[in-house]
């Protein structure tokens, strides 16, 4: 399991990118898993699902030195009962991620370069957002903001939240790495959030820790 990429957010957080290149029995032979963890594991059809499940708890082992043990809420947000981090997960082709953190929020997404964000853009990109993005980038941009507005409601976990409409991404010029400011805007609640944001040729990644 080659490490791609990890950042040490201070003590406040972790970040960890790996590339699956190793088999299920190479992978289940590096973490132990609670019975219940390897029956759901066994029930995917996917052996990419499979594989995906059994590297994200040997990157968290990996990162923490310790067997985790993750739990679900009913909304799907992990929680990882061996540490006091909080956990987010994501996976794209061949890779997975983590985001741990022990501040107010955590959240991570990961993905393939692929076309077929342009394809459905108009759910999760709002006019004034459009307002910035180069016709020449969009693809790019589109991404980018995807991976944003994932990564933001792994962290605020609410139901009923309209992607151009709740989430919105404030103006920025695409590099291959920088830092994204957004807000979350709701009746009850209205937060303004930083995160980083990372362009590689296999993947995007943005994260918040």
């Amino acid at each position: 399991m080659p490490k791609v990429f990890r950042k040490d957010i201070g003590e406040q957080g972790i970040v960890a990118v790996w590339h699956i290149t190793e088999s299920l029995d190479e992978l289940s032979s590096l973490v132990e898993l609670r019975e219940k963890e390897i029956e759901k594991v066994q029930s995917y059809r996917l052996e990419s699902k499979k594989l995906e499940f059994w590297a994200v708890r040997c990157l968290v082992k990996h990162v923490l030195g310790i067997d985790p043990v993750i739990d679900y809420l009913e909304s799907g947000r992990p929680v990882l009962t061996t540490s006091d981090y909080k956990l987010s997960i994501s996976h794209t082709k061949g890779y997975v991620a983590i985001s741990l953190s022990k501040g107010k929020y955590v959240g991570i997404d990961i993905e393939y370069p692929s076309a077929r964000v342009q394809k459905v853009y108009t759910r999760f990109i709002s006019d004034r957002e459009s307002e910035f993005i180069p016709e020449d980038q969009s693809l790019e941009y589109y991404t980018v903001i995807w991976c944003l507005k994932e990564t933001m409601y792994k962290m605020i976990d609410r139901k009923s939240i309209i992607f151009n409409h709740h989430f919105v991404c404030h103006p920025f010029k695409l590099t291959s790495q920088g830092v994204l400011e957004a807000s979350y805007c709701d009746d009850d609640m209205q937060e303004k959030l930083h995160f980083d944001y990372i362009i590689e040729k296999d993947y995007y990644l943005v994260y918040h820790c």
